[in-house]
């Protein structure tokens, strides 16, 4: 490392860079939404005619500067944009690499690094509603830089590490589908018509999370492994990050976890016993089926959606409403394994 020189972040990187566009042409349009959590690339979905926004160029970085956004690793490199440039939300900045100092995929890692992150997190401006990054908070960061050729080097095996990643991630995400279809199937489209109806609240067991005082949290393995909300969502286990030495309330293992509080919906399964913060609810089936619990939740997203759309700022769910909602309920001692043993038979 004797070569790595320091810079200020926003000297090395262009922010919000300038880019060329005609207000009479309609463009590749990014919005926060298109910006997958965890994943390394972001694709236009629509063409706009141009109006205010960021701008930038395929292959730039869209670092999302709101909260809770950026807490939920909404940071992607764009490509796709139809003649390589287009614009987007103002909810995200834009990081390009600047020439002869930094790398485009390099800086594309640089920003989705914990120290780049955290310092984002750190310095989130204003008091009420969503919080923003400002951009010249990065003028105040600090950061080791290799040279060029050692900068594409390092980003090359980045990269091919995230296509085994993501080949794996489409694979894993073509299994749940496959899952999800069987699920429906069995307990939707072909239900009995003699299973009742009922609400949530008959059926499962629904744990509302409390914060414990922020005091008490860490990341030094002291005390329960805690989850405040869906920042550490993965693909099926959320990721241990924060401890907490005073929980307040619990998921038991398999238990499913839901987002409470926006997004509404989002869903997870823990991995060992937890402490629960307010932004998730834990789900429990009273006669502890753990996979059909998970698969029935992840069936209920239009019911999440409608509490997602009712927030003036934060979409939220509470107990009564969680409970309230209207299922079918399957025949304990006959539907569900007659069910599972005429599809294993298939």
């Amino acid at each position: 490392m004797s070569e790595w020189k320091e810079y200020c972040f926003s000297d090395a990187i262009e922010i919000c860079p300038t880019v060329s566009l005609k207000g009479t042409d309609s463009y590749s349009f990014v919005e926060m939404k298109d910006l997958s959590d965890g994943n390394r690339y972001c694709y236009p979905s629509i063409e706009r005619k141009l109006s205010g926004g960021s701008r930038f160029q395929d292959r730039d970085t869209l670092f999302a500067r709101i909260t809770p956004c950026l807490e939920n690793g909404k940071i992607c490199q764009v490509i796709g944009l139809k003649n390589g440039v287009g614009f987007g939300s103002t909810e995200f900045l834009v990081f390009q690499g600047k020439k002869e100092i930094t790398d485009n995929d390099f800086v594309f890692y640089l920003s989705r690094s914990e120290e780049v992150r955290s310092f984002a997190e750190q310095n989130f401006d204003g008091t009420s509603g969503r919080q923003r990054v400002p951009k010249s908070t990065f003028d105040n960061l600090a950061i080791l830089l290799p040279p060029l050729p050692e900068q594409r080097a390092i980003a090359g095996v980045l990269s091919s590490l995230d296509d085994k990643i993501d080949l794996l991630r489409r694979q894993n995400k073509t299994l749940e589908g496959m899952a999800e279809a069987l699920w429906r199937k069995m307990f939707v489209e072909e239900a009995d018509p003699g299973w009742k109806k009922g609400k949530l609240g008959d059926e499962m067991d629904i744990t509302m999370g409390q914060s414990p005082p922020g005091n008490t949290y860490n990341e030094e393995n002291q005390g329960m492994l805690f989850f405040q909300g869906r920042a550490e969502f993965g693909f099926r286990f959320p990721e241990a990050r924060l401890y907490c030495i005073e929980p307040k309330r619990f998921a038991k293992r398999c238990d499913t976890l839901v987002s409470v509080r926006a997004p509404v919906g989002d869903i997870n399964m823990a991995s060992e016993e937890c402490c629960i913060g307010r932004g998730l609810a834990a789900v429990k089936h009273k006669k502890e089926f753990v996979s059909y619990t998970f698969y029935k939740i992840r069936s209920l997203r239009d019911d999440f959606d409608s509490f997602e759309q009712q927030g003036t700022v934060f979409g939220s769910i509470g107990k009564d409403d969680f409970n309230g909602i209207d299922t079918i309920i399957p025949d304990i001692k006959i539907g569900l394994f007659s069910h599972f043993l005429r599809y294993r038979q298939r």
